[in-house]
């Protein structure tokens, strides 16, 4: 099963402290499948995990984890990849800003990828008509 992995769900991981960590390990054999990130959750991970935890060392593990254990997407293979993004990005924020940029790049990197499911604990994602996403516990 391949399985895209969103920013929300590594950082639950990786964070003791966050909100979502319990629910976050009792879902990890999810990460025996055959997970994908992008270069933006990478990012994000970093940059939310440093901000929130301080910890260099910390981010270092998650970084290193994240490009040891998941196959990373270079969005610059994708043709068109930013205009793809932004057509997604119009369309679920027309009315309200409720969905990021790298959230709606998701919804292409699932397409290009062929993804099975994407793992995220953002409830927005549920607003996503393009892609499935795995019930998690």
């Amino acid at each position: 099963m391949k399985i895209l992995l969103d920013s929300s769900f590594i950082i639950a991981i990786f964070r003791k402290n966050d909100p979502l960590h319990q629910r976050a390990i009792k879902n990890r054999d999810i990460l025996q499948n055959d997970c994908y990130i992008s270069n933006g959750i990478i990012s994000e991970v970093i940059t939310i995990l440093g901000q929130k935890t301080k910890d260099i060392a910390l981010v270092r593990l998650a970084y290193n984890y994240m490009k040891d254990n998941f196959t990373v997407i270079d969005e610059s293979d994708i043709n068109m990849y930013n205009d793809n993004v932004f057509a997604i990005f119009e369309k679920y924020n027309k009315n309200k800003f409720i969905l990021g940029f790298i959230d709606c790049s998701e919804v292409v990197i699932y397409d290009y990828c062929n993804i099975d499911y994407v793992v995220s604990f953002d409830s927005e994602f549920g607003l996503f008509e393009e892609i499935k996403l795995f019930e998690l516990e």
